[in-house]
């Protein structure tokens, strides 16, 4: 999606096979939030072959005490004052209400050449935060397709953005040197880097991300109300249900700003299972078969897709 005479949409990852390096991330990196998805951030800029200084910035001081003493940040600070402006490059992992204090306290302190970042879920909103305190020419938006029901620092992992994709948005806005660094810093770490419209992306996420994370929250609902726990479920069963033990805070947070992509995408939902209950109840199995070939088509079809993609 990248414009003519632009960088690459795509940066490789290094290959020790073939005797490409990888990016290096130049330090020091500033974590602004250090649960589930900063945690792992830092953890993996840890484990680099020439890891950079990592400072870590949290409300809670006791991420910062135990990501201080695992040894994968060097430096805490609750509030970020004392660190960010030290930072070539400073990474926000926090829920998008958070945001606008931090950038309203940071703003001004930031190093002069310093990338910012994030990992939010959500672009457009953040663009416009982003917009409103003047950074939008040196701030490169992230959303990595990595996460999981684990929350706090506890549940980071250093391998959580290998192999992921990772959106960049921004591309129309930030300056080619932030791009960039983006890019490679996100390539450092695994990841597989492509550019999209913000917009774009958001609407994409309702269908992918949120749509799925409701069907699974109603799913478990249904299995509740029948009388079945966790433990009685299949691998099937577990598989669909993962998802309802995602934060109910975080999604809070982001349903409003998809409500309307994601209503549609619900109903698109209940009707198709409307569909297959009056089909099962006149038993048309046979009808239902080739609504699940269908389907199954689908899917395996995109696994193909995606299995050329990661070549």
């Amino acid at each position: 999606m990248s414009r003519p005479g632009s960088i690459p949409s795509r940066l490789p990852m290094g290959d020790p096979a073939s005797g490409t390096p990888p990016p290096v991330v130049e330090g020091p990196v500033a974590v602004v939030g250090l649960g589930l998805m900063g945690g792992s951030l830092a953890r993996a800029l840890h484990s680099l072959p020439a890891a950079p200084n990592v400072l870590g910035v949290d409300a809670d001081p006791v991420s910062g005490a135990q990501a201080l003493e695992s040894g994968v940040i060097q430096r805490f600070d609750p509030d970020g004052t004392a660190l960010v402006g030290e930072a070539r490059t400073v990474v926000y992992a926090v829920p998008l209400g958070a945001l606008a204090p931090l950038l309203a306290s940071h703003r001004r302190l930031f190093h002069p050449d310093a990338l910012i970042t994030d990992v939010l879920s959500l672009k457009g909103p953040t663009h416009r935060l982003i917009g409103e305190a003047g950074l939008a020419q040196r701030f490169v938006g992230s959303h990595p397709m990595a996460g999981g029901e684990g929350q706090g620092f506890g549940a980071a992992r250093d391998d959580l953005f290998r192999g992921a994709r990772i959106w960049l948005t921004g591309e129309d806005q930030a300056e080619p040197e932030y791009r960039s660094r983006a890019m490679a810093f996100w390539a450092a770490l695994g990841g597989k880097v492509e550019w999209i419209d913000a917009e774009e992306h958001d609407q994409r996420m309702a269908w992918v991300s949120h749509l799925p994370q409701l069907v699974a929250n109603a799913l478990a609902g249904a299995l509740d109300a029948a009388g079945f726990r966790p433990g009685d479920l299949g691998p099937g069963g577990r598989d669909m249900t993962r998802l309802a033990g995602s934060s109910p805070e975080m999604w809070k947070e982001l349903l409003p700003h998809s409500a309307v992509i994601t209503g549609t995408g619900l109903t698109s939902v209940s009707r198709a299972l409307n569909v297959v209950a009056d089909l099962l109840a006149r038993r048309e199995v046979d009808r239902i078969a080739e609504f699940m070939e269908r389907t199954r088509a689908w899917s395996v079809r995109e696994e193909s897709v995606r299995g050329e993609g990661d070549a």
